[in-house]
């Protein structure tokens, strides 16, 4: 793929997973557009909308090109330019990238913090009974073991994903 093309599915990737696909952006800092509001300048992970849809973004740019960015890759932000190099840099590791997903596939799930959750809001029960505290506790703990557990469901989705995208190029 020559450089002009993959930033232009780079672009349309972009585009489609934008909340507004339509608005104005800034191409030395485009990640932050991903949000409608958008973001100020390289500051799309400082919030858990922010968060998710960078790294959806990033996922489909992997699933896309047959690629895998390193944890490093993952932390910075990038213009589309570089963003562009990076994505050519790494096509060109194929060796690399199949190293990156092998360790993903092995890093086992660990679910400590949500059986912490469930261990607190069964003492609360035990200890306060049925009351409004104890309500109000469970529906806030269920929205963030639902959001963890949504997002490492979906992280197990995409490694599966990027295991058959690899093995289609061996």
């Amino acid at each position: 793929m020559t450089e002009h093309e993959v930033r232009n599915k780079i672009l349309e990737i972009f585009k489609s997973e934008r909340s507004n696909s339509s608005a104005e952006f800034n191409e030395s800092y485009f990640m932050d557009f991903l949000t409608n509001p958008a973001h100020e300048k390289n500051t799309i992970k400082n919030s858990f909308r922010g968060v998710r849809k960078y790294y959806r973004f990033m996922d489909k740019l992997e699933l896309e090109f047959g690629i895998c960015f390193s944890l490093s890759d993952l932390d910075k932000y990038y213009s589309v330019d570089k963003l562009t190099k990076k994505v050519l840099e790494r096509i060109k590791k194929g060796k690399g990238n199949k190293m990156i997903l092998q360790r993903r596939n092995e890093e086992k799930e660990k679910y400590i913090f949500e059986l912490i959750l469930l261990i607190i809001l069964a003492g609360l029960y035990y200890w306060q009974g049925i009351n409004w505290i104890s309500i109000l506790t469970t529906v806030i703990f269920g929205i963030i073991i639902y959001w963890i557990l949504s997002s490492k469901i979906y992280n197990k989705g995409h490694v599966k994903k990027m295991n058959e995208r690899l093995m289609m190029n061996k």
